[in-house]
C-alpha cells in the first residue's frame, strides 16, 4: 500500500498492537513488523518508531499513514484476513522455517575436495593413495571432471599394479546433492551398501564425498542437540508410554483419519517410534525402517486405550525383524511386522 522502497529489509521481530499506545510502546523494536487493525494512532506510532505495518481485515487505510509510511520508507501492508489468522499463518511459516533450519543436509558434513583418482589412474596410483590418505574408499573422476564410479579395496584385491581403474571401478554409483537430507542420503547409503557417496554441484561436476560415519554421527549429534519447533513426531512420542515390557498409548483426534478409524500413516508413525525405543533399549543404536506389513484386524475409536507388545523374532549385527502386537481390551486389532536396519 506505501513505503514500496523499504521492502527489501528484513523483520527482526512481530508485535500484535492489541493495547493502549502507552503499553504498546515497549514491545515496538525498530525493524520490527507490527500487526494492528483499523487504529490510526498505533499505525502512525510504529511507523514513528522504524516498524513496518500490517494492517489486518481490509479496511481502509488514512492518507496520512499512507504518506508518512512512503516519507519515511517503510512498508505498509494490508490483508483480508482477521488479526488472529494472520498471527496463526506467520507463526506456522516460521515453525517450519525453523524446523527447516534445523534439518542437517548433506552440505553441513560433506568433506569437501576429497583426494580422488581418474578413471585412467592405475592400481598401484590406488595403493599409493591407500598409504598417503589411509582412506579405501575414492571417488573417480574423468577429464572433464565428472564423477563415472567409485573404487574401494575390494575392487582392487587381486589385479595386477598397471590395470586401469576404469577396468575395476564400480560405475554410475548414486550421487548426493548439496540440498539433500542427511537421513534420506543415509538410508540410500545403506540400502545400496555403500560407505562413501560422491557429492557434485548443481552442475554435477566433483564437490567431495560423505561417508557412512559422518552421517551416523551427524544424526546423533543432532537427536541429541535439536532445537526444532514443536513436530508431528513430538506428538507422536509424548503420546506413546513405556510400561515394563510394552507401550500404551490413547487414540486422540489428531490420529483419525476422516472415516473415524486410526489413520494408516499415523500407525506408522508409532510403530517407528516405538520400534527405535526397543532397539535402542537392546543396541543404543540408530535404526532405518527397511519394511513394514500392517494387518488390521479391527476399529479403534477416539479415547481408545490401545497397548502395543513388541517382540524381536530375529535379530543380526546388521538388523533386526520386531512383530508387533496391539491390543484393545484384550483383543488384537492390528498386527504389524518390521524390518529394520541397524547402523
Amino acid at each position: 500500500m506505501a513505503g514500496e522502497s523499504g521492502l527489501s529489509q528484513a523483520f527482526s521481530k512481530f508485535a500484535i498492537a492489541a493495547m493502549t499506545m502507552q503499553n504498546i510502546r515497549k514491545y515496538l523494536t525498530h525493524g520490527g513488523l507490527v500487526i494492528v487493525g483499523d487504529r490510526t494512532d498505533i499505525q502512525l506510532l510504529a511507523l514513528n518508531e522504524g516498524n513496518a505495518v500490517l494492517i489486518t481485515g481490509g479496511v481502509d487505510i488514512e492518507p496520512d499513514v499512507l504518506d508518512y509510511a512512503n516519507k519515511k520508507s517503510i512498508p505498509v501492508l494490508r490483508t483480508d484476513f482477521d488479526t488472529f489468522t494472520v498471527a496463526s499463518r506467520i507463526n506456522r511459516a516460521l515453525s517450519n522455517e525453523l524446523i527447516k533450519k534445523e534439518i542437517t543436509t548433506v552440505a553441513d558434513v560433506y568433506q569437501p575436495q576429497a583426494p580422488t583418482l581418474l578413471e585412467v589412474s592405475t592400481v598401484k596410483d590406488y595403493l599409493d593413495l591407500v598409504k598417503k590418505t589411509n582412506e579405501s574408499r575414492f571417488a573417480v573422476l574423468n577429464q572433464h571432471n565428472l564423477v563415472v564410479g567409485v573404487v574401494s579395496m575390494r575392487d582392487v584385491t587381486g589385479k595386477k599394479n598397471s590395470t586401469t581403474i576404469d577396468k575395476v571401478m564400480t560405475r554410475n554409483p548414486r550421487l548426493a546433492k548439496f540440498d539433500m537430507t542427511v537421513a534420506s542420503t543415509s538410508q540410500k547409503m545403506i540400502f545400496d551398501g555403500y560407505d562413501i557417496m560422491p557429492v557434485v554441484h548443481s552442475d554435477s561436476t566433483y564437490a567431495g564425498i560423505i561417508s557412512k560415519s559422518d552421517m551416523l554421527r551427524s544424526m546423533q549429534e543432532s537427536s541429541e542437540q535439536s532445537q526444532f519447533s514443536h513436530t508431528l513426531s513430538d506428538d507422536v512420542a509424548n503420546a506413546v508410554k513405556e510400561v515394563q515390557s510394552y507401550y500404551t498409548f490413547s487414540v486422540e483426534p489428531f490420529m483419525m483419519n476422516n472415516v473415524g478409524n486410526i489413520a494408516n500413516g499415523m500407525l506408522v508413525e508409532i510403530i517407528s517410534n516405538i520400534a527405535a525405543r526397543v532397539m535402542t533399549k537392546t543396541k543404543n543404536k540408530n535404526i532405518i525402517i527397511e519394511s513394514m506389513t500392517l494387518y488390521f484386524l479391527g476399529a479403534v475409536s477416539i479415547d481408545d486405550g490401545l497397548e502395543v507388545f513388541p517382540k524381536i523374532i530375529n535379530e543380526t549385527r546388521l538388523g533386526a525383524t520386531i512383530d508387533f502386537e496391539i491390543y484393545l481390551d484384550y483383543q488384537i486389532i492390528s498386527k504389524i511386522l518390521v524390518t529394520v536396519q541397524i547402523n
